[in-house]
């Protein structure tokens, strides 16, 4: 059995649980899995929960943080005492935490997941904290190059790192769900969080002159986030809602039908780390990827992992450059679709979830060899 101890998890939507998902589902495949895992909205939960019930058991703890964490800890222990556990995989080191000297104590397999942002030294104290207690788990599993280093600079010490970027799932077996989208082409797409980081102000202003040689233009952003209304007015003052559509959250079949009408995929993200946010990886240009979608990208974070430079997408070096690359990949056709296939073609033979899952399989035996 596989213990998945998350704080981020479906239904709540966002990258980390995304990734919280697919794992326990592909671990699930050929393992018994359960999720141990924070409340999101009691009644979207339940339906969830219900619906992948026979893939894996999920277990919610709700309530104030203090009681959440000792709670979710007192049922560990009843599931300890009771199970052969292969392995505990959690989502970040707050996760384990609190039940990391347990599972010294009963030597059981342990596995934490870096993404980047919790990481970000705050103060001496928290460095302390993520370094006390990531010391302790046998394998540390970041999701880029960037974000190792990120970690280093909480301790040299750590050297029982590894890299494995996340997956992307198929989208075969999800049936589209279409959304009434205002007409208009060629697509650009944002697919994240509406947070200052990901960018979505730098492409409307690109916009905004790019709608004169491109007048059918639309730019869908799909996401909620602290930013909306700041968008929506910085919309409005540069005269673009007709080539602007906010359509909120997205479930995956409402995703699939807006991937498979997008043409490029733009998130050129801003470094943040002075406001405690960075992009470790960048799901979202892995899954417009599936789709044969070339992506935009900034060179910070991890992101030039998830994007390669010329191949699979754009880097920019220089975000100044965003209303020129973008100009460029609409009206060159052969090459936007070039770098669209290179992406697909990544998307699926490297970096398919199916592929993933077995390295985090192969830790597990590795660590048990030991």
């Amino acid at each position: 059995m596989i213990l998945i101890l998350t704080q981020c998890f479906p239904s709540r939507i966002g990258g980390i649980e995304n990734l919280m998902f697919n794992l326990s589902y592909f671990l699930a495949k050929n393992n018994k899995v359960i999720v141990l895992a924070d409340q999101n909205n009691i009644i979207k939960d339940a339906v969830f929960d219900n619906k992948f019930k026979k893939n894996f058991l999920v277990r919610r703890f709700g309530g104030l943080k203090y009681f959440r964490r000792r709670n979710k800890l007192r049922e560990l222990k009843k599931i300890i005492s009771f199970q052969n556990i292969d392995a505990i995989i959690c989502d970040s080191w707050k996760s384990i935490e609190l039940p990391i000297k347990l599972l010294q104590k009963k030597n059981l397999t342990s596995i934490c997941l870096v993404h980047g942002n919790e990481v970000i030294i705050k103060n001496k104290s928290h460095q302390k904290r993520i370094k006390n207690t990531l010391k302790s788990v046998n394998k540390i599993v970041t999701n880029s190059e960037y974000t190792k280093n990120l970690l280093k600079k909480v301790s040299l010490e750590f050297n029982n790192i590894e890299i494995i970027h996340p997956g992307v799932p198929s989208f075969e077996n999800i049936k589209e769900e279409k959304l009434n989208l205002l007409d208009g082409q060629p697509t650009l797409l944002t697919l994240a969080r509406l947070e200052k980081r990901k960018g979505h102000e730098k492409i409307l202003y690109a916009l905004s002159n790019l709608k004169i040689q491109f007048p059918g233009i639309r730019y869908i952003i799909a996401g909620d986030g602290v930013e909306k209304n700041n968008l929506q007015l910085l919309v409005n003052k540069l005269g673009i809602s007709k080539n602007v559509i906010f359509i909120g959250s997205v479930s995956d079949e409402q995703k699939k039908y807006i991937l498979n009408n997008t043409d490029l995929m733009v998130m050129p993200t801003i470094d943040e780390t002075n406001n405690l946010s960075i992009e470790g990886f960048g799901i979202a240009y892995i899954e417009a990827a599936l789709f044969g979608i070339p992506s935009i990208a900034s060179n910070n974070g991890g992101t030039n992992e998830a994007v390669i430079d010329n191949k699979t997408g754009v880097i920019l070096d220089d975000i100044s450059n965003l209303e020129d690359c973008i100009r460029e990949l609409i009206s060159n056709k052969d090459k936007r679709e070039l770098l669209g296939k290179n992406a697909q073609r990544r998307a699926i033979n490297e970096l398919h979830w199916d592929n993933q899952v077995k390295k985090y399989l192969n830790l597990i035996s590795n660590i048990k060899m030991k």
